[in-house]
């Protein structure tokens, strides 16, 4: 597991605001944060469908500013937290312009339509925490979650994956939890 600082915390189900703010908000580019190869290379992405090995998503949205996307762990409590109005700045010390990356490539400057969520209780006494949130447009879907993709798209509490395939993101449930990483959208209150 990758050591990282513990200021962000998960997205619990009972203040899921974040994720709500989202909704309507313009795409208008996105970088990904990750640590460098351990070979020297390039950022590569991942199999196809994903893209893995990340440590945090910046989603800029036009006039609502940006959000990071990252991993997060308070104890037993792990999962995703979603940092508004900044952008990531913890142990992938690489970025990426991940809007040029194909897939992303079809949603920049468009809407997000709606956000879907999927919960987890991460361990013994913890609230239910977000492991998985998409992203959907007029036209298509993204899936952030916790997880790794190599060698098979599993999870990993430590690590981003970027599920672009929607068969993928309906398949991806890890055993500890009821639904898969394609969620249920999230309405506001």
């Amino acid at each position: 597991m990758m050591k990282r600082p513990s200021e962000p915390t998960p997205i619990t189900r009972a203040d899921c605001a974040a994720l709500v703010s989202l909704k309507d908000a313009r795409l208008s580019g996105v970088t990904y944060h990750y640590l460098p190869p351990s070979d020297g290379m390039y950022y590569a992405g991942g199999e196809t469908g994903v893209d893995h090995m990340l440590a945090a998503v910046d989603l800029h949205l036009g006039d609502s500013g940006m959000v990071a996307i990252t991993w997060a762990m308070a104890g037993e409590l792990e999962g995703l937290a979603i940092l508004n109005g900044e952008s990531y700045s913890g142990i992938g010390t690489e970025v990426l312009d991940a809007a040029d990356r194909e897939a992303w490539r079809e949603h920049i400057g468009k809407r997000i339509t709606s956000v879907a969520a999927s919960w987890q209780i991460s361990g013994e006494n913890c609230p239910e925490s977000l492991w998985a949130m998409r992203l959907s447009f007029a036209v298509g879907s993204i899936v952030i979650a916790l997880g790794t993709a190599y060698p098979r798209l599993a999870y990993q509490p430590d690590e981003l994956v970027v599920v672009f395939d929607m068969p993928l993101a309906r398949s991806y449930r890890p055993r500890h939890v009821s639904d898969s990483s394609w969620g249920a959208p999230i309405e506001p209150t």
